[in-house]
């Protein structure tokens, strides 16, 4: 099922492109150039060259009309998560995105955007896969010790810091995120059942999921695009930023994309020990079992309802869907705890 094209986030026009521009920086001759950047899901995101041959990167979220026709978890205030995020984590600047100027009342355009530097390096996407055991090692574990760091925050409310609900209970945040889910498999043209499952195996576990009572501070989108790495002095990797933070929020820190288990996490098997040198100490928890398949079905799940959205091809993620939470069913029947 592919929605009119109008519901999808539509680019920015050139003359609203000139309008931002000359918001941020003043008029700005003709020979400004601004070229949109691919692989980002909700924002449209340019590299802006301005006359002087100063780069930034701009990016505008979708408007509130385009996130109302989007999945539940669409926002138009993802921007302003972002800078929230980056506010709680100012012990971590030296590795987060540097706001050259947003407009948030819709002055310019009928959209947020932020115009940012552009973060030194490049992807570890980019490079990961060429780069030898040594450097690779160097660069996984920095990143372990920047996730922890990130985890060491923390706050009263599950939740975004900003600009979405907060909850008490951790499991409740859990259960608001699927329950807009099996709304959009309606939606979307899912099959409902599937995501039904989950709502329910979350109310099964609610119990176990309020075993979680530290909301931390996590990235929920941490994987090797957006990690950068620039080259030292010495011409070795280390990393040097960290983009896209606009779905930060208070967590379970397992939930991270990363997740410290890593039994069903997102790092390379090779460098999970880097990893886990520079996260530091960690001591699964009884029940981190459960819940790390219960993070990982809710993954699953927004990346169905992302492609049913888009139109893009989705079976094959359902069918992942639909065998976790059919293996989580066996390993749980008769009981409502595992010790993990």
């Amino acid at each position: 099922m592919r929605l009119p094209d109008q519901h999808h986030p539509g680019p920015v026009t050139d003359r609203e492109l000139q309008a931002i521009v000359g918001n941020a920086f003043g008029p700005q001759p003709a020979s400004t150039a601004w070229v949109r950047l691919s692989g980002g899901q909700i924002n449209d995101t340019r590299l802006l060259t301005l006359a002087n041959g100063h780069r930034c990167v701009l990016r505008v979220a979708p408007s509130e009309a385009t996130a109302i026709a989007g999945p539940s978890w669409f926002t138009p205030y993802g921007l302003r998560r972002e800078l929230a995020v980056i506010e709680v984590a100012s012990a971590l600047r030296d590795y987060l995105p540097v706001t050259v100027a947003h407009e948030f009342d819709h002055s310019v355009i009928d959209r947020d955007w932020v115009v940012q530097q552009v973060m030194p390096g490049v992807s570890l996407a980019s490079i990961d896969d060429s780069l030898d055991s040594v450097a690779r090692s160097v660069i996984w574990t920095e990143l372990g010790a920047f996730t922890q760091r990130l985890h060491a925050l923390s706050s009263d409310r599950f939740g975004p810091p900003a600009w979405g609900p907060r909850f008490t209970r951790w499991s409740d945040l859990v259960a608001w995120d699927v329950e807009g889910m099996v709304e959009d498999a309606g939606r979307f043209g899912l099959p409902v059942a599937v995501f039904e499952h989950l709502a329910r195996m979350v109310d099964r576990f609610a119990a176990l999921l309020d075993e979680v009572t530290t909301p931390s501070l996590i990235h929920s989108d941490l994987w090797q695009p957006h990690v950068f790495v620039n080259r030292d002095a010495d011409g070795a990797y280390r990393l040097s930023g960290v983009i896209d933070l606009e779905f930060g929020r208070f967590a379970d820190s397992v939930s991270e994309h990363l997740p410290p288990t890593f039994d069903l996490g997102n790092v390379p098997d090779p460098m999970r020990s880097a990893f886990m040198a520079g996260y530091g100490p960690f001591t699964p928890r009884p029940g981190d079992a459960i819940r790390t398949r219960i993070y990982r079905a809710v993954g699953l799940s927004w990346a169905a309802t992302l492609a049913a959205y888009q139109g893009k091809p989705h079976d094959d993620v359902v069918t992942d869907l639909t065998q976790s939470l059919d293996t989580l069913d066996r390993l749980t029947t008769g009981t409502i705890r595992n010790a993990g």
